[in-house]
């Protein structure tokens, strides 16, 4: 994620921005009936579908395989339903003139970008950062890899953040940044 002179010349609302406002997706900004499907290892057989929100509590075993693939179809992504007091907050970053950034789970950026234009929403392509896009390369957990991701934005040049989320394990580890890097994290729980 080589971006370092894209951001520094991205023009949002007015000009650079040290302040950075972090959106998850699923169960934050929106609602989407797209599950993780759980599968039997063996036969491939659907065991049990979860949201987003049952996931996060989650172990799965090695009789388990996951499929996320409804989280890379824009056709249900478009169905989804936007929670709007936090979308509120989202526009209200804009009119301000911070820099906003989605950091999902998902892996497809693009679409998820796709699905902001669609709605009227232009964030930054550099600051729509799915963590489970194989390009970038993030390990392990999803809550380490969106720390990993806030690494990156400080490395672009944000010190201030406010990070939404609705897992609290994500809360926590994007929390660890502001003792590891010398910036502030301000994490807001979305119910």
């Amino acid at each position: 994620m080589k971006t370092k002179k894209k951001l520094s010349e991205a023009i949002i609302k007015g000009g650079i921005s040290s302040k950075l406002a972090v959106f998850d997706l699923d169960d934050t900004l929106i609602v989407s009936s797209a599950k993780i499907q759980v599968l039997d290892v063996k036969t491939g057989k659907v065991i049990k579908s979860l949201t987003p929100a049952e996931f996060n509590y989650f172990k799965p075993t090695n009789k388990h395989s996951l499929s996320f693939t409804e989280f890379e179809d824009l056709e249900i992504l478009k169905k989804s339903s936007f929670i709007t007091e936090v979308l509120s907050k989202l526009k209200e970053f804009y009119r301000r003139g911070t820099h906003v950034a989605i950091v999902t789970a998902r892996s497809d950026p693009k679409m998820i970008r796709e699905f902001f234009l669609i709605n009227g929403i232009d964030i930054h392509p550099d600051l729509v950062i799915a963590v489970n896009d194989p390009k970038i390369g993030f390990k392990g957990s999803i809550a380490e890899r969106k720390k990993e991701a806030i690494h990156r934005l400080v490395e672009e040049g944000y010190s201030e953040f406010v990070f939404f989320d609705d897992n609290e394990e994500n809360l926590a580890l994007a929390k660890e940044v502001e003792k590891e890097k010398n910036v502030t994290v301000e994490t807001i729980k979305v119910p």
